[in-house]
């Protein structure tokens, strides 16, 4: 009888069990370049593809980039690109079959991460990047990337210190040639550092701001110093 008793007591917490979900979530490829590793995750459900991207180093941390997948499902991955600056590396990646652009930049350190920007791609076989500008600031690096087969400009940033990752940040600039990077301002407030970057050719401006300690990420971000005035607005028509 106390047998009874007890399993009617666990009759409600079995009621309460969540139903099981099954997932569509598969890896539908994988890419090393190096110490990068790369691993595409398909969600079927959803119609997307995600590049998974870390180091193969120990303090690693991984990042993710997802787009929709334009045909069934997979990636089809081939560097491009490949520049070594210093201490920095950077890859491009282009997925023919999404057309989509990957910029990757990380430090080959143990403790570091990747950073991304994706972005479609508007040519197939145009798809070199260079080093068209750089710019060193007290422990700040910036280095300026082009890609002029998409007319896209890319801003990585890292600080030289230990177990750093790098960010970066791409925009359009129909300026696909080398050009000025310089600090135009300069904020320091406690352990924040701000400083403020000035793309000559591009006509933008960037905030770039971290905190000057170990295992610091940088931060960008970007914007028209002097945006184009808009158009004036066409005369009413006469009835």
């Amino acid at each position: 009888m106390k047998k009874w008793l007890m399993l009617l007591g666990l009759v409600p917490f079995l009621s309460l069990a969540g139903e099981f979900e099954p997932s569509l979530v598969v890896q539908t490829g994988k890419m090393q370049e190096g110490d990068l590793m790369v691993r595409n995750i398909t969600d079927l459900a959803a119609g997307k593809s995600c590049l998974a991207f870390y180091i193969r180093t120990s303090g690693t941390s991984p990042v993710i980039e997802c787009y929709p997948a334009s045909s069934g499902f997979g990636a089809n991955l081939t560097q491009v690109g490949h520049i070594k600056s210093q201490d920095m590396i950077i890859r491009k990646l282009i997925d023919s079959k999404n057309r989509m652009n990957c910029v990757i930049a990380y430090v080959g350190t143990p403790g570091t991460s990747p950073a991304v920007d994706c972005y479609p791609y508007q040519h197939l076989f145009k798809g070199k990047i260079s080093e068209a500008g750089h710019m060193r600031e007290g422990d700040l690096d910036v280095f300026r990337v082009v890609d002029p087969g998409n007319n896209k400009v890319c801003l990585v940033s890292y600080v030289r210190t230990e177990k750093t990752s790098p960010s970066i940040l791409c925009y359009n600039s129909h300026a696909g040639k080398k050009g000025g990077l310089y600090q135009a301002s300069y904020l320091r407030a406690g352990d924040l550092v701000v400083r403020k970057v000035k793309d000559v050719e591009s006509g933008m401006a960037c905030m770039v701001t971290y905190v000057s300690t170990p295992g610091t990420k940088t931060h960008i971000y970007c914007y028209e110093e002097n945006p184009p005035p808009p158009s004036p607005m066409p005369p009413p028509a006469r009835r």
